[in-house]
């Protein structure tokens, strides 16, 4: 009990002091599709290394052949350290068209026990991030405003995220509560972004040796403009050698994947999201991920 008053007092200060920050809205990585089950630290700070300790590179890319089209670049860490703690780092490079994006993004995590068949997870992180405009295509001709480019080339903006996941057995339900600073000043722009998001995991082992994996998915990220979004999704593993991943959502997009593992070493991932349907997300997205595995 000591210990969970220590960390929840840390998280709530956090929290508080992110609110005072007037910093703008960040998208981070919301549009990967590698946050459902390969690298679940990106949909909620509470998952750092809750799934074992690695690095993690992710490239998205969306109109494959357009000029200027969004190419989204995550690279990722995670470790577990002491009894029941865990650190994390990410950087992503978010560029489209003319502008780039750059996030930091520091995580930590705590586990608290509660008895032999249930744990909680109390996670926080402090992001920053910084805009400017695509050198390369103002050098290749194109034109700008200089007033634009002087408002677009501002100083680091920070924020920050907090989770929570509950798990007994093989059930787990999570809840991330997005961009605190930014929405609890009262939403100072015109991004549609995600505010929260609550999701539900469970893991099934099937065949004579526990070799097959099925791992049911369902969310809801609450968005500031639109209505919310709905996914479902199944993760499909065999032998912790192969799987495959579908997620179906409401608005009528679909995502699916296929990748291969190596115990011990890591995993190589490819995915394709289908349409335009969903909040805050470009078409036709193709993502490409590769996982180390850490001891």
């Amino acid at each position: 009990m000591k210990s969970f008053k220590i960390i929840t007092t840390f998280l709530l200060g956090m929290s508080i002091a992110l609110i005072s920050i007037n910093a703008k809205a960040q998208q981070e990585a919301e549009n990967t599709m590698s946050q459902y089950f390969n690298n679940r630290m990106l949909s909620n700070v509470g998952f750092t290394g809750a799934d074992g300790n690695k690095i993690s590179l992710i490239q998205n890319r969306s109109w494959i052949g357009f000029d200027g089209a969004p190419v989204l670049t995550s690279l990722s860490g995670e470790m577990n350290f002491g009894l029941n703690s865990a650190g994390g780092l990410n950087f992503i490079s978010d560029k489209s068209g003319v502008l780039i994006r750059t996030y930091g993004v520091v995580n930590y995590a705590y586990r608290i026990k509660l008895d032999e068949l249930q744990s909680l997870r109390l996670g926080a992180s402090l992001s920053f991030h910084g805009d400017r405009l695509n050198d390369a295509y103002i050098a290749s001709g194109g034109e700008y405003d200089p007033v634009i480019k002087e408002n677009i080339n501002t100083k680091l903006q920070y924020d920050g995220d907090f989770g929570i996941i509950y798990k007994r057995e093989k059930l787990e339900l999570a809840l991330s509560i997005l961009r605190i600073g930014n929405n609890l000043r009262g939403n100072q722009d015109n991004a549609n972004l995600a505010y929260a998001q609550f999701a539900a995991y469970y893991d099934f082992e099937l065949g004579n040796e526990s070799n097959i994996d099925l791992k049911p998915m369902a969310m809801y990220r609450a968005y500031r403009n639109t209505s919310g979004v709905i996914d479902l999704g199944m993760q499909f593993q065999y032998n912790k050698c192969m799987n495959a991943m579908a997620v179906y959502q409401n608005t009528g997009n679909i995502r699916a994947g296929a990748g291969f593992c190596r115990k011990g070493l890591g995993e190589v991932n490819l995915f394709y999201n289908t349409n335009t349907k969903i909040s805050n997300s470009a078409s036709q997205q193709f993502e490409f991920s590769i996982i180390a595995y850490l001891k």
